[in-house]
């Protein structure tokens, strides 16, 4: 007898725990499908005054520019290179710069370069909104920002150090005189040209 409570209670524990983790389970899609929700509401251009935290989306020319974005710009050099950004906050404030303006535009604002893949911009784009948005609501619009771009300058100190060992091998590929001065050249900018 005293085997057959002692099975019930277990079996009783063991379902009020899934109940207790499947509440935990809605909670966080409701949290999610919520914080979409504003999100889409006030992301998409209702934001007037935002903090002017930027995100880089990608550099390309502006023929490519105005097929992905649908947009025509005024310059008539349709090859030029342009670097596109996108407010984190207004999803519709877009900016778009020469290449030689993209280094004192980031000096001056808040910039998140993200990944340099171009082919998941996009999800990065609102990945990062999406934290961005998470944080301004649970920890407030301060520590969303000082957050965000602390992030940010860690994988920038990380992609310094990649960038630094992979000089370091060129060096030792040059020492031992596998490569031409030409060829080091050429793949020690390439290296540097990555963010």
């Amino acid at each position: 007898m005293n085997k057959e409570i002692l099975q019930q209670i277990k079996r009783e524990y063991h379902l009020l725990s899934l109940n207790e983790s499947l509440d935990k389970i809605e909670n966080c899609y409701k949290e999610s499908y919520i914080l979409e929700k504003i999100i889409n509401k006030y992301g998409k251009g209702l934001i007037e005054e935002t903090n002017n935290l930027w995100f880089w989306f990608l550099d390309v020319s502006i023929s490519q520019y105005e097929k992905i974005f649908r947009k025509t710009l005024e310059k008539t050099d349709k090859d030029r290179m342009v670097s596109v950004y996108l407010d984190l906050e207004n999803s519709q404030r877009i900016l778009v710069i020469s290449l030689e303006e993209q280094v004192a535009f980031e000096t001056k604002n808040k910039v998140i370069r993200g990944k340099r893949t171009i082919e998941d911009a996009e999800d990065r784009y609102f990945n990062t909104r999406f934290e961005y948005f998470n944080l301004c609501i649970h920890e407030g619009q301060e520590i969303a920002i000082k957050t965000i771009l602390h992030e940010e300058d860690c994988r920038l100190e990380e992609a310094k150090k990649i960038r630094n060992e992979k000089i370091k091998k060129l060096n030792d590929v040059l020492k031992y005189h596998l490569i031409s001065k030409d060829e080091y050249e050429k793949e020690r900018q390439l290296v540097l040209s990555k963010k």
